[in-house]
């Protein structure tokens, strides 16, 4: 299982934004979407299409809430373990994984 953060809820009150009140942030609910996990080793995968096909889902439903383009996956604990999409690519990617 993964869970996504979406957003924060405060005395019932969804939240625009993260609080910038201490007090506030020590005091809210975290709403998270869960996704399903996945098992398999990623740290030698090099193209988004050999992920399995949670973390694809997973990537691209981040991707889906933020709005924005992701480029740089990371699989590994080093620098260059990165999947690097390319420029090739935008929002229209299906999600159908």
């Amino acid at each position: 299982v993964v869970k996504i953060g979406k957003g924060y809820k405060y005395n019932g009150e969804i939240l625009k934004s993260m609080p910038a009140c201490l007090d506030v942030m020590g005091s809210v609910e975290v709403e998270y979407e869960t996704l399903p996990g996945w098992t398999e080793d990623i740290s030698a995968v090099k193209n988004f299409e050999d992920l399995p096909v949670n973390a694809q889902r997973y990537v691209l439903r981040v991707q889906e809430l933020l709005g924005v383009p992701v480029r740089w996956i990371g699989v590994g604990p080093n620098r260059i373990d990165v999947i690097d999409r390319g420029e090739g690519w935008d929002l229209a990617t299906k999600s159908d994984a």
